[in-house]
């Protein structure tokens, strides 16, 4: 996998130094000049509007001109949710602007509204939409096409005959994602960001609002960056969350990302080996060294595994360098996926490569059990090369030409000797794309800033940069930072005070922070969960093994990406199976002789009460095992019953956890 989401750690006084020195510079790579300004507008046509679906949103769809640069011409119909504020006297108009490119900002509209705090749901009317080519605005979709570009067995990092084999598969996808989407190719230089964003102003227009706060998230702080280039004085506040240095080029870019998936990488394992209990599950006791030793045994050949399916059988699959990359790519984000990675780790240095193999099936959105791609409307990949084939000017001459310069690039910054360094080539099929932009059509840095603008980042963001939100905050002159160390890709709303309660005091009292630099707590990864034993010997008592399957029901993968609608069923690590549904209070697990240990297959139910914060186990396996096990809302423990034909009865306490 080689799909990465656009979506070198400096604290404290080092980031004030490096702040003054990059002001003091007046160095600022230079960014090709905006377009004309786009004509006046009138309020646009509603061609729609009604409740969105499922939500506490009212869906409205305007008609734009499809090209906002000139005076007449086709259209496009783009749709914004709007949810009013509940104040009789409103603050403003919030508008929530999500990453990608490619990703539904509807779709996910009423679950960020439920991480605000309740005075800005109070206080503000929120605006979420779907950017032209998403969901409910000219949606622009290839997953089949995307998939099998995305499953390619040549990795760009693996030499030269290896890019040139990729570099072929990108020039086929690109043909074949325009062909699968059926999408006019003439809509594809209107997909562009400059275009977008008077979308976002001529809903403003209907709404009448003056001025706006704009919260952009990842790739959303280049289009919040855009707007703001372009409609200055229409903004009360700019939230750029997980900033995107706009003035590097797309090479520039991924040079720079590259090295931060990787020291992203290097600080969860190296924070697995300081763990007693991570330490302890790898052999070897060095996670990173694990790591490096199966990531060169992947460069020299793929590696068999038993795959278990959903319903207990077991199948034989491959696994490659380019999977290990995708199981990276989408783990390092946050500290919970870190943590899973952590014990897909320490499961492979045991030879056990399932874990690993279904955390890039995660990532790449495909089904474990058809390996095909998995509908997702609130997601597009052909919207996120539609945008950065257009934002992003990758060389001139035919196709072939841009992509030997662009592994050109690639070998000549040494990405080859990054660890994931095959995320470079994540813009690759730009080259082959069926057009491409006269210039960049990015700005300058953002100077001009008459109202607060806040950058917040963490220092080991591997999508955006730390490096870049530094460059992007020096160039503000009314600018406001937030760095959280050890942190996630993107921050605000994942319920860390020190971030969350300085964004809430500014939107909902209009009180800005006492200083422009604010630096939270580190915090890296969640608490390591243990991973089962291999065999039933390890096990000192029946506890211990119950214990351990409550972690497991509680802590795979699999669970924690459920979103909880259709049934989950998936195959246990040595046989078996299990299926999740969800109930009224939490959920349900039926388990078919399950082995998450070797020798333990276990059937019977288990019930996750997320309001009481229980868990319960009754369940039989071999051996005239019978146990019902328990586990209450203060983390104490007990089981009872027979285990391998011997009576128990037993208790204990456990760490409580933060579950799915």
């Amino acid at each position: 996998m080689h799909r990465v989401a656009r979506d070198r750690v400096l604290i404290g006084g080092v980031l004030a130094a490096l702040l003054v020195s990059l002001v003091g510079s007046g160095t600022a790579l230079a960014g090709p000049r905006w377009p004309p300004p786009p004509l006046a507008i009138k309020p646009p046509p509603v061609v729609r509007q009604a409740p969105c679906t499922d939500s506490i949103f009212t869906c409205i769809t305007i008609r734009v001109p499809r090209d906002h640069f000139v005076s007449a011409g086709p259209t496009v119909d783009v749709t914004f949710a709007l949810h009013r504020a509940r104040a009789e006297a409103r603050t403003g108009v919030l508008v929530v602007v999500t990453g990608g490119p490619g990703s539904s900002g509807i779709a996910v509209a009423d679950s960020y509204t439920k991480l605000f705090d309740a005075r800005i749901v109070r206080d503000y009317d929120l605006v979420f939409f779907d950017q032209r080519g998403i969901g409910q605005s000219l949606p622009f979709q290839c997953p089949n096409a995307s998939m099998t570009f995305f499953t390619s067995p040549n990795t760009p990092t693996l030499g030269l005959a290896n890019a040139v084999a990729y570099a072929h598969d990108a020039k086929t996808y690109a043909g074949a994602c325009i062909a699968e989407s059926g999408i006019d190719p003439g809509v594809l230089p209107f997909l562009a960001t400059r275009q977008a964003v008077e979308d976002l102003e001529a809903f403003r227009v209907l709404l009448k609002a003056d001025v706006l706060d704009v919260y952009g998230e990842s790739y959303g702080t280049q289009y919040a960056q855009t707007y703001a280039a372009a409609h200055p004085t229409r903004l009360r506040s700019l939230l750029l969350d997980g900033p995107v240095d706009m003035t590097l080029t797309g090479l520039e870019y991924y040079d720079e990302g590259a090295d931060a998936f990787e020291d992203a990488l290097t600080m969860t394992l190296d924070r697995c080996t300081d763990d007693a209990a991570c330490r302890r599950d790898v052999v070897g006791r060095d996670a990173l060294a694990g790591y490096d030793e199966l990531a060169a045994t992947l460069r020299r050949l793929p590696l068999p595994f038993a795959f278990v399916d959903a319903t207990g059988h077991v199948h034989k699959r491959s696994f490659d360098l380019g999977d290990l990359d995708a199981a990276v790519a989408g783990s390092v984000d946050g500290e919970s996926d870190r943590m899973l990675l952590q014990r897909a780790i320490a499961w492979a240095s045991r030879g056990q490569l399932l874990p690993l193999a279904r955390l890039a099936y995660i990532s790449l959105s495909q089904d474990p059990e058809t390996l095909a791609a998995t509908s997702d409307a609130r997601w597009s990949d052909a919207m996120f090369y539609g945008v950065e084939c257009m934002d992003y000017d990758y060389g001139s001459g035919s196709g072939d030409e841009r992509a030997k310069a662009y592994i050109a690039a690639g070998t000549a910054a040494d990405v080859a000797d990054v660890r994931v360094g095959s995320v470079y080539y994540g813009d690759l099929p730009c080259a082959y794309w069926p057009v491409h932009p006269t210039s960049a059509g990015r700005g300058d840095y953002l100077s001009y800033t008459p109202y607060p603008a806040f950058v917040l980042t963490s220092t080991t963001d591997p999508a955006t940069p730390y490096a870049g939100a530094l460059r992007v905050m020096s160039h503000l002159d009314n600018g406001y930072f937030i760095v959280q160390p050890g942190g996630p890709h993107v921050i605000f709303g994942r319920g860390n005070p020190c971030v969350d309660d300085a964004i809430t005091a500014f939107l909902v009292d209009g009180a800005l922070p006492g200083t422009r630099f604010i630096t939270c707590d580190f915090t890296g990864t969640d608490p390591y969960v243990p991973i089962p034993a291999e065999t039933v010997a390890e096990y000192r008592d029946a506890l211990a093994a119950m214990t351990a399957m409550d972690d497991e029901l509680n802590t795979s993968a699999d669970y924690r990406a459920w979103d909880g609608k259709a049934p989950l069923a998936y195959g246990c690590t040595f046989g078996g199976s299990i299926e999740y549904t969800a109930y009224r209070d939490g959920d349900l697990a039926a388990l078919d002789a399950c082995a998450f240990t070797d020798g333990l297959p276990l059937t019977g139910k288990a019930t996750i009460d997320m309001t009481r914060g229980t868990f319960v186990l009754k369940a039989a396996g071999p051996s005239t095992t019978s146990l019902q096990y328990g586990r209450d809302a203060r983390g104490r423990t007990s089981v009872t019953g027979t285990w391998f034909g011997k009576p128990v009865a037993l208790s204990g306490q456990v760490a409580v956890r933060q579950r799915r």
